[in-house]
């Protein structure tokens, strides 16, 4: 009779750390818009989210970070028609939207320039609840020569930034659309304001 016995150890290990979770931010921007004839009644209004795109991102934390950022502008410009929109697009090239040129701001042709306030904080300190909001002044477009859809809004930034309309110079920061296109005619007045907010 042969027996056999058998010998091994095992060991179970397990760790236990002090895990802090990220604290991340969060932009999100918003469009106010609000058209009057030319006698001064009032034809709608609109609101609506922007898209930041990914260049106006890198743009952000580069002003944030760096010191050899020029900033020009911003300046705020209409679109055109029923656009699409893409994370990547950039001034010199936005496939999906056109930009509506038939208006004057302060009897120029010329984009509207955005001027923001200092930005306020709401002083919660629960995370995730922290918010700071900047706004722009509003600024009034009247709208010139055969008039047509205005669909959306722009904000143009950065080294090379213009208001000249129809520029593709300039960061483009964000792009956003009314959830249906608005018919404009020759003496309405658009009223846009512009505001961003960060969350953390």
């Amino acid at each position: 009779m042969k027996e056999f016995t058998g010998n091994g150890d095992h060991a179970l290990a397990t760790m236990q750390s002090n895990v802090t979770s990220n604290q991340n931010i969060g932009m999100t921007g918003r469009y106010s818009m609000v058209c009057h004839d030319k006698d001064g009644n009032f034809k709608w209004a609109e609101e609506f989210e922007n898209q930041v795109n990914q260049i106006g991102k890198i743009l952000m934390l580069t002003a944030l970070l760096e010191t050899t950022t020029t900033l020009v502008g911003p300046f705020l410009g209409l679109i055109n028609a029923t656009p699409t929109f893409s994370p990547l697009d950039t001034m010199s090239s936005h496939a999906g939207w056109t930009e509506f040129t038939n208006y004057t701001v302060g009897g120029s042709a010329v984009r509207g320039t955005a001027v923001f306030a200092t930005p306020t904080g709401n002083a919660n300190a629960t995370p995730g609840s922290n918010i700071v909001t900047a706004t722009a002044t509003a600024i009034t477009y009247t709208i010139t020569g055969a008039g047509g859809t205005v669909a959306g809004c722009f904000l143009v930034t950065g080294s090379g930034a213009s208001a000249t309309q129809s520029s593709t110079t300039g960061i483009l920061y964000s792009s956003g659309a009314f959830g249906t296109a608005k018919i404009t005619t020759a003496g309405d007045t658009v009223s846009v304001t512009y505001s961003t907010t960060a969350t953390s």
